[in-house]
Formats: structure tokens, sequence, C-alpha cells
């Protein structure tokens, strides 16, 4: 009996020493500022790849799988507040028939008067643009709780919808298809702006919820993700901070309600 127990160990430590390790380290991407962005996106037929966005110095790159330099620093038109913009749709296969040239979409997040919207190659070639127009987007607007999209994948081919403060809706045939995977612009950073970032004395928060929300949290974290406060606010807000307690580093931000997360993100405080 000894040595069978013995016998099973040895096979037990054997089977153990062979397990290869499943999770393998590839790469680190270092972002340096808090107007940093990465994700990956899908290019269209599957072309993969990591993307890496700086809206302060307005440009983006790519990256392949392996991790080598597809473009970079791609310029992107700078605008009045390059904090409010979103850069999405990243697509050989959407906007135009020629699948040689890649293009995105610039927007900014609310329909005002002076915001623009645009579908631009990566050469700097402007394809389309329309003022004063943003996505339609929506978190539980409505009893049924159904997300809008801007761009969406139908029988008829895929349609984008712009709206503008005159509750117009614009509708638009695209060329080609939406790609799965792909990283689409997310309206929701219109919920809260935060400004200013980075900040030594206060930080403040501009929040405009989705519509028929009674009532919603805004959460601040550190950076072990431990509650420094929680303020419970009805409609639109604005909401002062002051910094003077805490110290140095890197803080968090969730805008929730009835535990759905609407917006989450970072803000800075330098002593």
């Amino acid at each position: 009996m000894k040595k069978l127990l013995l016998i099973t160990a040895s096979i037990l430590m054997l089977s153990t020493t062979n397990i290869k390790a499943q999770v393998n380290y590839e790469n680190t991407y270092s972002l340096t500022h808090p107007e940093e962005n990465f994700f990956i996106t899908n290019l269209g037929n599957n072309e993969y790849k990591y993307v890496v966005v700086n809206y302060h110095d307005s440009n983006f790159s790519l990256y392949n799988l392996n991790h080598t330099p597809f473009m970079l620093n791609i310029s992107v038109p700078q605008l009045t507040d390059t904090t409010s913009i979103n850069i999405g749709y990243i697509t050989s296969t959407l906007f135009d028939c020629d699948s040689t040239n890649i293009e995105y979409v610039l927007a900014e997040p609310d329909p005002n008067p002076t915001d623009k919207f645009y579908v631009i190659r990566t050469d700097g070639t402007i394809i389309f643009s329309k003022d004063s127009v943003t996505f339609p987007y929506c978190t539980l607007c409505v009893a049924g709780g159904q997300d809008i999209e801007g761009i969406t994948n139908t029988s008829a081919g895929a349609k984008m919808l712009l709206f503008n403060k005159n509750n117009q809706y614009f509708v638009y045939g695209l060329c080609g298809t939406l790609p799965e995977n792909i990283m689409e612009i997310n309206q929701s950073i219109s919920y809260v702006k935060v400004f200013p970032n980075p900040t030594a004395n206060q930080i403040n928060f501009k929040i405009t919820p989705p519509n028929n929300l009674e009532k919603y949290e805004l959460s601040i974290f550190n950076s072990a993700f431990q509650t420094i406060k929680t303020n419970i606010i009805n409609g639109e807000a604005k909401i002062n901070i002051d910094c003077e307690s805490l110290g140095s580093g890197t803080y968090f931000y969730s805008l929730q309600n009835k535990n759905k997360v609407l917006q989450s993100g970072k803000f800075i405080v330098t002593k």
C-alpha cells in the first residue's frame, strides 16, 4: 500500500512539473497621460490591431497583434476641447468601398452648434462631416432599458444615425458592414465631464445623466479602489471636490444607477 501511494505521489509530481503556463506575458503599453486610451479593434476581415489614442497630442497609433508598429502617430484634427472628443470605428470595411483605406470617426459627445462630426481617412482626408450633430446613445432611457448605438448592421446594409438638439434624426446608408468586435463610440462619456485634469486643489464634475434617471451615485476611489466619497444625486449636477486632503496620485470615479455603471474614468492629483 505504501509503495502504491509513493508511486501515485511521484506521478502527480511529474505531472505538475510538466504543466505549462496558460497565461503568457507578451508586451506592455505604457500610457503616460490621463488623456490616453488603449483598446483592441477589428479593422475588418478579422484584422485586429491594438490602438493607443493620445487625445492630449491629437493622434493615435495602431500596432499588430505581434506588437510591431502598423501605423504610428496618425494625426487627428484638433478641436476646441480635446478632452470631450471620441475616436472610434477605426475600420477599412465600413465607410469607404475601397478597402485599402482606413477610416475612423471623430465626434464630440454633445450636439452643440459648434460641435463637429467627422469620418476621416488616416491620411487626413475628410470623407464626411456634419455640424451640430452626434451619435444617438442612450442607456436605460426607456422602460425596456435598451441601448441605442450610432451604427448598426441591418438586412439592408449598415446604417448610421446622427441627431441634433432639435430632436432631428438623420439616417445614412454606409458602403460596407460594421466589423464584429470593433471599438465603437460610447456616448456615455458625455454623462460626466471632469476638469481640470490633472488638478492640484479641486476637481470638478459636471454631470448630465440619461433621461428618466431619478437617482444615481457618483463614487470616488483611490488607487487601491477603496471608496473615498459617494454622492447621491438627482438630475443634472455640478460637484466640486476639495483635493487638499488627497495625496498625489491617480484616482477613479464611477457614475452608476441600480448597480449599472454608466461611466467610469480617472483623474490625477498633483501636489
